[in-house]
Formats: structure tokens, sequence, C-alpha cells
């Protein structure tokens, strides 16, 4: 017993030495303010004390690590309030910051004081970050002063209605800050008028699966809303084509694709391609230019491999012929449904979704994944889907030898192919290679080069190709994109890029996605 007391004393006495050890950290963040509006390059800042002096101050955003900020700032009001600190006069942490570099949406700033002895205090801002199209506008022409229709003021702000930057209207409103001593802007919204209609308004769809009737086949969809989707207001839609044997979930169970769409606003429609009735299970596919018939575009390369005008070399590849292409396909490198037509479905599947959902007509884009991203470019070369569509994205999906047909509309329509050089089932060829490239996967399918296609597409879009297509910097480190000038377009972009990656036949969604809406976004 004895013992035990003895015991129960020192773990009481260092239970009151650690308390007595125990030191005060004190943080305060003076910048970014709580439900505060941010939307340029503006200041971190603050300032922090501890008894053993801070050691560092370091920001989270949304919950993870960011950067450091730059302390040791003179503060003599700090100095002041609390003399019993020895470095509360240098105390002050500041930065620069481009909230800018953030995308539209609400965030919540925490920093953290971390003391030399490992004490930690922290302090958060919920704010929301607004901004024109581009991070950082450099050209003072992208501003157009002349729009503004009239100007309104309540107190201290201001607010300029029908401003132009980059070519869009915007209503801007500025607000006196204390801490600059200047005029910062507050909010930034589009002045152009929601498109609001009945249909909008009595939406009735949430996400979920849905059919489609077309003629006697029930075709089958998956609809994903964007966890800010409002029934009065219109959204951009992405229509996800699987790869062949693919599912509904190829592009939607992708954590990027899901959240990047839900920061943008994007309505998600993933399609179930056909073949998976059909006696044999055959894989779910997208049939386009060639794929049925398995006849290649324009027999200029009748003799390769023996094979006239054929997609495949048929004595080298699998007969994958489904049985619906019977009396349609010529030979056995057809390997896509035959059962109903996949532009008109797509074509009507747009217009079932924009009546059930609040679409944005003018931002409505395809984007596809091998099989589904070698159907993708027929959309622009259809009359019924070319003026459905904004634009396309084909990742590792390029149509068969010979069909290098630019989109039928004036003008031609975006697009954008994301393909890997070390990819054996769908390979890009060449930089500037304008033959057609063969797989060598085990099959031996034959398809136009990245760059012979994307070169079409852009003389539709009026572009200067008599020059090699040059790299454009998109941002993305994974990819080389290269695109060609002088358009006849306003996109930010080159309105047809052709990006590819060190990768083989694989999506590479966690870069390939965000790239392909950024794409989308500067149209």
């Amino acid at each position: 017993m004895q013992h035990q007391h003895v015991m129960i004393i020192a773990l009481l006495s260092a239970a009151a030495s650690a308390a007595t050890m125990a030191e005060t950290v004190i943080l305060n963040l003076e910048e970014p303010l709580e439900a505060g509006t941010y939307t340029g390059i503006s200041n971190l800042r603050g300032w922090a004390l501890a008894e053993s002096g801070i050691a560092a101050v370091e920001l989270d955003i949304d919950g993870q690590y960011a950067f450091n900020i730059p302390m040791g700032g003179a503060r003599e009001d700090v100095a002041a309030a609390y003399p019993e600190f020895a470095d509360a006069g240098v105390s002050g942490f500041s930065m620069a910051y481009n909230y800018k570099g953030l995308p539209p949406g609400n965030y919540v700033f925490t920093a953290r004081a971390i003391s030399r002895e490992g004490s930690v205090a922290t302090q958060q801002a919920a704010i929301t970050v607004d901004r024109f199209i581009e991070e950082y506008i450099s050209d003072v022409s992208e501003v157009d002063t002349s729009t503004v229709t009239d100007v309104t003021f309540d107190e201290a702000s201001l607010t300029l209605n029908g401003l132009t930057v980059e070519g869009r209207q915007w209503n801007v409103a500025m607000g006196f800050d204390t801490a600059t001593q200047g005029f910062q802007i507050t909010s930034i919204t589009d002045a152009e008028p929601i498109d609001v209609d009945a249909s909008c308004v009595a939406s009735q769809w949430e996400s979920g699966n849905y059919t489609l009737q077309q003629g006697e086949v029930e075709r089958a969809f998956r609809v994903r809303l964007p966890e800010s989707y409002d029934p009065a207001k219109r959204h951009p839609l992405a229509v996800l084509f699987h790869g062949w044997g693919g599912g509904q979930g190829e592009f939607l169970n992708n954590a990027v694709v899901r959240a990047e769409s839900d920061e943008r606003g994007y309505v998600l429609v993933a399609p179930l391609g056909l073949g998976e009735e059909e006696a044999g299970k055959q894989p779910a596919s997208w049939s386009f230019s060639g794929s049925t018939t398995g006849l290649d575009g324009d027999g200029l390369n009748a003799a390769v491999d023996g094979d006239t005008l054929a997609i495949c070399n048929d004595d080298e590849t699998n007969d994958y012929t489904y049985p619906s292409c019977d009396g349609v396909a010529a030979n056995g490198c057809s390997w896509t449904q035959c059962t109903v037509d996949d532009v008109a479905f797509a074509a009507d599947l747009v217009a079932e979704v924009s009546a059930n959902l609040c679409i944005d007509a003018q931002r409505v884009y395809a984007v596809g994944g091998s099989n589904g991203g070698m159907y993708v470019w027929d959309l622009g070369r259809d009359t019924r889907t070319a003026t459905v569509f904004t634009a396309v994205a084909a990742i590792l999906g390029l149509p068969h030898r010979g069909f290098l047909d630019p989109p039928i509309l004036d003008g031609g329509m975006p697009a954008i192919s994301v393909t890997g050089t070390r990819d054996r089932t769908v390979p890009p060829g060449e930089w500037g290679q304008q033959t057609f490239t063969t797989t060598s996967d085990g099959d031996v399918y034959h398809y136009t080069g990245a760059s012979a296609i994307t070169r079409v597409w852009a003389e539709a879009q009026g572009c200067d190709t008599s020059l090699p297509a040059a790299p454009v910097d998109v941002g993305v480190a994974n990819a080389e994109c290269r695109g060609w000038s002088y358009c006849q377009t306003d996109s930010q972009w080159p309105p047809v890029l052709d990006c590819r990656g060190d990768m083989g036949h694989t999506y590479s969604l966690s870069w390939s996605w965000p790239l392909i809406l950024d794409f989308f976004e500067q149209l």
C-alpha cells in the first residue's frame, strides 16, 4: 500500500509539472475575414505569439495543408498589448495571395501557429472566392467599361453593372477596404440573365438511373446532379460514353470526376452502350464510322496487309462481329453493335435530359473513352448532333483509317484529343504524322493518327495549319498539348487540341478530366 501511495503522489506531481509547463499560444488571423469574398490578389495576414516563440505559421485550405506563411513582421500594436511576450514586436505574418488561383466557390482557410516547443493554436475563416474566367488577366484590353449600363451606390460600396471582362458582361461590386485603404472587389456575378423557363422550374429528375425508349430497344442511362444543382438555373451538361465493354460507372465512379464536376456545376449523364442484351453477351459498345461494316473510309490504303478497304488485318484480328451485324459486316473486322443508331440515340438523350433538367443548351459536351472516344468524333459530322453538342473530348479514341471528315457546320466544332504515347491499342502516332497508325496489342486495327484528325478539325475552325501544331501551356505537367493559331474563335486556348501523356491505354482521369473541363470552359 505504501508503494502504491508513492506512485500516486508521483503521478500527481508529474501532472502538476506538465500543467505548469503548458505554454500559451495566441493566434489572430486578420485576413481573410470570416464570410469575406475574395476575387484577386490580396493579403493573408495576422499575428501569432508563444512563450517559447513561434516556429511556423501554416495554412490549410479545406483541411489540406497548402503552405507556410512568412512571419517576423513588425507589430508594435501587438507588442504594446502583450509586453510579456519577448517576440511580440515581430509577431506578424503576411503574404500576398492570389485567391483567383482557386475555382469559384466556398472554402475554409485554417491558420495554424506552431510554437518552438510544439504547442499549437488554430483559427479558421470560411470565405467565398469569386473570379472572372481566367485566373489572371494580363491584357487591359480584356476589360471594357464602355458597356457599363449603370452604377449603383450603397454607403461605402458601388456596383458596375454590365462591365465587360474577357468578352462577357458582369456585375462587379466593390467596397472600401480599411486594411488596404482602397476599394476592393467584393463580388462578381454574371450580368447575363439566367434563362429560366417552365421546364427548368418544374424539373423532376434527381440523381439516379433512367431509361429511354429507342424503337423497340430500351436504353439505360445514369444521371448525376452536382451538389449545387439549382432547378431554376441552367447548368452545363457532359454526356459520358464509356469504352468497349465498359459501363455507366466508368466515369461516374471516379472521385476526381465527381469532385471536379460538383465544383463546376456540371450535370453528368452516363448512358450504356448496346451489346450485352444480345446472344453471346457481346460487350456494350458504341457504333461509329467503319466499326460495323469493317470497311475503312476511303480505300486509299486498300493494299495494306492485304485488307482491301478494311479497318483491320482480318487474318490477324479476332472476329468480334455482333449478331446484330449479320448482313452489315463486310468482313471479320466489324466489332460494334448494329441494333440501333447510336448517333440518333445521342440526340434523343440530350433532348430527354433537357426536358427534365435545367440544361444550358450552349454548354452541352460529349466525352468518350476508348470506343466511346472514337464514337464522339461522329457527333460533329452528323446533322442530328452537330447542333446539339458544343464540343467533344476523346480520351484514347481516334477514328478508323480513312475517316478524316471534318465537322459539318461552318466554323467547325471544338475538340480535344487525349492519347497515350505508350498506347498499343489506339496508338496516336508521331507528332505531325498524317498517315494511319496500327494496333499492336494482339489485334491489328488501323486508326487515323492523332495529328491527322486534329489538323482536319482545326482547319474547319479556320486555324492556320500550314505550320506544325505548336505546344500550348495548359498547366498540366502530365501531358503535352499542341494546337494551331489564328483560328476563327475567341477561345482562350486553340479550339482543337492534341494532348498526349506518357501512358498506355488508360484514362488517367486524375489529370485528363480537369484538363477536359478546363478546355470546355475556355471556349
